[in-house]
């Protein structure tokens, strides 16, 4: 692991501590990562609430990093979702929304350059995996969009939730 990939996990660390010692005081149940989903990566199993964190880096030295962090309870879910690229504006943000199988349909409600906006983005979560449809550009808007007819191709690897 490079130095700046190290510096960029401590950052993100430090940053999600935060939010979630917010997150867990109105939470009536503990946290739960993949490794300790006792469903079997089948959330929709259980009345409580699952916890689930992903990691993604990418760049020529591994630079950029997205983090995800889910919470579903039946099928509602929400978390955070932001995505750091290096040297660049970042996007943080929550998510809300259902899910229907192991299908994701989630509203990213984020700021950028401390501009509020909003995506639909959409994700896969199987066997304790999280992948995403990507964004494509709406040439007649210049908006990002999620495409119904993409491919879940954009991988996040999961990692342990950050409790206090």
């Amino acid at each position: 692991m490079n130095l700046r990939t190290y510096f960029s996990i401590c950052c993100l660390a430090a940053l999600f501590s935060c939010q979630n010692r917010t997150q867990s005081e109105h939470s009536t149940t503990g946290d739960k990562s993949t490794a300790g989903d006792s469903t079997g990566g089948n959330p929709t199993l259980s009345d409580q609430e699952q916890k689930y964190c992903f990691l993604r880096t990418e760049g020529t030295q591994q630079q950029d990093s997205s983090y995800v962090q889910l919470a579903i309870r039946k099928e509602t879910v929400t978390g955070v979702f932001n995505v750091i690229p290096f040297e660049k504006d970042a996007r943080r943000g929550t998510l809300l929304g259902k899910m229907e199988g192991d299908t994701l349909d989630l509203v990213w409600s984020f700021t950028q350059e401390g501009m509020p906006d909003t995506l639909r983005v959409v994700f896969a979560l199987q066997d304790g995996r999280l992948t995403q449809k990507p964004l494509s550009v709406d040439t007649a808007t210049g908006r990002q969009v999620t495409r119904d007819t993409s491919r879940f191709s954009v991988l996040y690897e999961p990692v342990d939730c950050v409790s206090d």
